[in-house]
Order: C-alpha cells, then structure tokens, then sequence
C-alpha cells in the first residue's frame, strides 16, 4: 500500500512539474510569436506594453520595450528551472528537483506579483484577475508537490 501511495504522490510531482515547465515554455514561446500562425493564435506582447505604457503617459518605446526583454527572460528563467526540475525528478535524484522547482516556483510567484502590480497601474482587471489566479495556482501546485509524496 506504501509503495502505491509512493507511486501516486510521484506522478502528482511529474504532473505538476510538468504543468509549469509546458506553462513557462509557451508563455516564452508566446513573446516571440507576434502574429497568428497555423497553429498559434500569437498576440504581439510588445505592442501591449506598449499601450499599457502610452495610457499612462509613457511614449519613449525604450521603457516598455526594456520591460518586454525582463520579462521574457524571466519567464525563460522561470522555464529552465521548471525543466531543471523535470529532467531530475524523471532521473530520481528528488533534493535537487525540490531545489530547482522551489526556485521556478519562487521566478514564477514574483513573475505574476510583478504582472499583478501592471495591471493596477494599467488599470487591465481583467489581467490583474487572471495573473492573481495564476499566483495562487501557483503556491497550490508547490503546496501538492511538496504533500502527495509524503501522503
């Protein structure tokens, strides 16, 4: 019975490692697609930090464009960590897959706080709703990582 349990608190480990390394990748993925393709409805990111900037005055295009760049590095952090994290949950080695996915983790929640923090001086609700959303999925994927194997 241990050891089934053992294998199911695993699985919810890969799943929710997974999840996020999928989740950082094509939220990097995304930044670099500006237009609809084939298969990805792309969303030019640059011209809506643009936008969000020139609503409250900000016209120099250096400013958000220097945002866009942090922001995209840091979702690229957010992935390497959360990939770090797989590669060594799948070859057991679970101390440094806790390690790598707490840092993802922690990249991701100041990621969404940074994103969440926009959205008020923008004024994008609708956003700042989907980015706290974000946040707390995030802190109850940890929360599942961290119980179902010691369940």
């Amino acid at each position: 019975m241990k050891h089934t349990k053992q294998i199911e608190g695993r699985i919810i480990q890969i799943g929710v490692v997974l999840y996020w390394t999928l989740f950082w990748f094509l939220n990097f993925i995304d930044k670099l697609i500006t237009e609809p393709t084939y298969i990805w409805a792309g969303r030019n990111r640059l011209a809506q930090f643009m936008d969000y900037f020139a609503s409250i005055g900000v016209d120099d295009p250096r400013i958000p464009h220097a945002v866009f760049v942090k922001t995209t590095v840091a979702e690229l952090i957010a992935f390497v960590l959360c990939a770090g994290a797989l590669y060594f949950l799948l070859k057991k080695k679970n101390e440094k897959a806790h390690a790598w996915f707490f840092w993802g983790t922690l990249v991701g929640l100041v990621i969404f706080s940074f994103f969440s923090i926009g959205d008020q001086i923008f004024g994008d609700r609708v956003e700042l709703w989907e980015h706290t959303q974000y946040w707390i999925a995030l802190i109850v994927s940890w929360a599942a990582y961290i119980y179902f194997p010691k369940k």
